[in-house]
C-alpha cells in the first residue's frame, strides 16, 4: 500500500502540543473557498506552476512531448494532457514547475516523521494533516501505528467528514484529534462547502462518548464563518456536547493568495486578518456561552 503526501514540515508548533512533524495527505472532500492548501484539494499528484519563480524562457514548452504547456503572459498546464514525466521539472532552469504530490510508502512516511523523534519530547510527536487525512484512512492508519510502535505521540488534523467505521478505526492510533467544525447551520456549510455537516457533528460527538481527546476549531473567514450567529452557536453546541470542550478560533490570513495564483485562480475572500481588539470580542463570545477552555493562538 501506498498514500500520496504534498508536504512535510518539521519542527511545527501549529499542529498540536509541542514540537510536532507534520505530513500532509492529498485529497479533500470539501471545497472550502478559503483553503489554505489547495494543492491538497485533489487526491492524485499534479503539476504545479509558480508565475514568481518563472523565466518566461520557453525551455519546458520546448521538452513537453504532449503539448500541455503553453506561454502566454504565463505557463498554462493543460492537465488533461499532462502525464507527469518530469521532463519540464527537469528542465526549467528556475524550478517553477514540479509535480505536486508523490507516492510514499507508510514505512517511508513514518521515516520521515519520526527524523526528529529526539526533538518531541513529552508534549510533541507526529501529525498527520491535508487535504483531510481520512481521505486516505487506510494508510494514514499504518504511518500512525508505526510511528505509535516507537513511542510517537499521535495526532490527526481532520474535518470529520467520513463514515463512522473509519473514524472507529483511526481513533486505535490516534492520540489527538484536531477537527475543524466551520459552520453550524447545515444549510450554509453545503452552500459554502459542498455537503452537509450532519455526518460531521455526529462523528464530532461519538469522539466525544468515547473519551478521545477532541480539540474543536474554527477558521475566522471575514464574509463566510467569521460572524457572531455562527461563533456562539458552535461554542452552544459543543458546550452541549462536551462541558469541557476546548475551542480554538483560528484567525484569517491570506498567505495562501500565491498558490491560487498558480492555480489561474483569484483567491475568493477579501478581508485581513482580525485584529486583538476584533479577537477578544469573539472570546468574549466563547465566554458568555460558557467554554472554559479557550485556546489562544
Amino acid at each position: 500500500m501506498t498514500g500520496i503526501m504534498f508536504d512535510l514540515k518539521r519542527f511545527a508548533v501549529h499542529d498540536g502540543g509541542g514540537i510536532r512533524s507534520t505530513l500532509f495527505l492529498k485529497g479533500c472532500p470539501l471545497r472550502c473557498p478559503w483553503c489554505q492548501n489547495p494543492e491538497g484539494i485533489k487526491g492524485k499528484p499534479e503539476l504545479w506552476y509558480n508565475p514568481g519563480d518563472c523565466l518566461q524562457c520557453k525551455t519546458c514548452v520546448a521538452v513537453c512531448k504532449e503539448q500541455a504547456l503553453t506561454l502566454n503572459g504565463r505557463i498554462h498546464i493543460d492537465h488533461q494532457r499532462c502525464t507527469l514525466c518530469g521532463a519540464c521539472e527537469e528542465a526549467c532552469p528556475a524550478g517553477a514547475l514540479r509535480s505536486m504530490g508523490r507516492e510514499i510508502s507508510p514505512e517511508e512516511a513514518a521515516r520521515l516523521l519520526l527524523r526528529d523523534q529526539v526533538f518531541f519530547g513529552d508534549q510533541g510527536g507526529v501529525t498527520l494533516s491535508g487535504g483531510e487525512v481520512m481521505h486516505q484512512w487506510e494508510f494514514a492508519i499504518q504511518v500512525l501505528r508505526l510511528c505509535k510502535e516507537v513511542g510517537a505521540d499521535t495526532a490527526i488534523e481532520s474535518c470529520l467528514l467520513a463514515p463512522r467505521k473509519v473514524v472507529e478505526a483511526m481513533l486505535t492510533v490516534t492520540d489527538h484529534f484536531m477537527i475543524d467544525i466551520k459552520f453550524l447551520d447545515e444549510e450554509l456549510h453545503r452552500r459554502h462547502l459542498g455537503t452537509g455537516n450532519k455526518e460531521i457533528l455526529e462523528n464530532y460527538q461519538w469522539l466525544v462518548e468515547q473519551g478521545a481527546d477532541v480539540l474543536v476549531r474554527t477558521p475566522l473567514i471575514p464574509g463566510y464563518t467569521a460572524t457572531e450567529e455562527n461563533i456562539r452557536g458552535i461554542a452552544r453546541y459543543i458546550k452541549g456536547v462536551d462541558r469541557e470542550a476546548r475551542y480554538e478560533l483560528l484567525n484569517f490570513n491570506s498567505l495562501c493568495n500565491s498558490k491560487y495564483a498558480a492555480l489561474e485562480q483569484e483567491y475568493p475572500v477579501k478581508g485581513k486578518a482580525f485584529t486583538d481588539a476584533e479577537m477578544d470580542g469573539f472570546y468574549q463570545i466563547l465566554e458568555e456561552e460558557g467554554i472554559v477552555h479557550i485556546i489562544k493562538e
